[in-house]
């Protein structure tokens, strides 16, 4: 008989989650403080659209979109967001939008957790993945290549 796993979901509403933490893959805090919304740190990117770069500040309130930008992103276009520390992409090349099918980028948060948000312009699509320390532990075998380990 197969092994079951048990897996909890939950929905988390709109304005109930506030990202306190949030960091680049390379490690690198994207959390400002000096361009807060609804009184909290906002998540600091870079944001390049049509040949323009500008900083991005991200509204950490989950569900929320008061985000403040340095450049303006017209509907439909594909933006390719970055560190503003280290310059890494936050773009991750395996996933796509589950609306719209363009690219995602991820925003990681502490004990393996992310976010992932749509990378075009004007689409609102974003989800909340916590991952337990075994899926965690799962993604660093995978990308080590250590599958006959486990």
């Amino acid at each position: 008989m197969p092994e079951m796993r048990n897996r909890v979901e939950i929905m988390v509403p709109h304005g109930q989650f506030v990202v306190r933490q949030a960091r680049c893959p390379q490690g690198c805090d994207l959390m400002d403080a000096e361009h807060p919304i609804h009184d909290h740190h906002s998540i600091h990117v870079e944001a390049t659209c049509e040949g323009q770069t500008g900083s991005l500040y991200l509204d950490p309130v989950y569900g929320s979109h008061d985000n403040i930008a340095e450049l303006e992103i017209p509907k439909g276009e594909i933006v390719e967001f970055t560190c503003p520390h280290c310059g890494t992409s936050l773009s991750d090349p395996d996933r796509s939008c589950a609306k719209c099918s363009a690219g995602i980028f991820t925003i990681h948060l502490p004990k393996g957790g992310f976010i992932e948000a749509c990378r075009r312009g004007g689409c609102l699509n974003h989800r909340l993945q916590l991952v337990t320390g075994e899926q965690a532990m799962q993604r660093v075998f995978d990308e080590l290549g250590m599958d006959a380990f486990l």
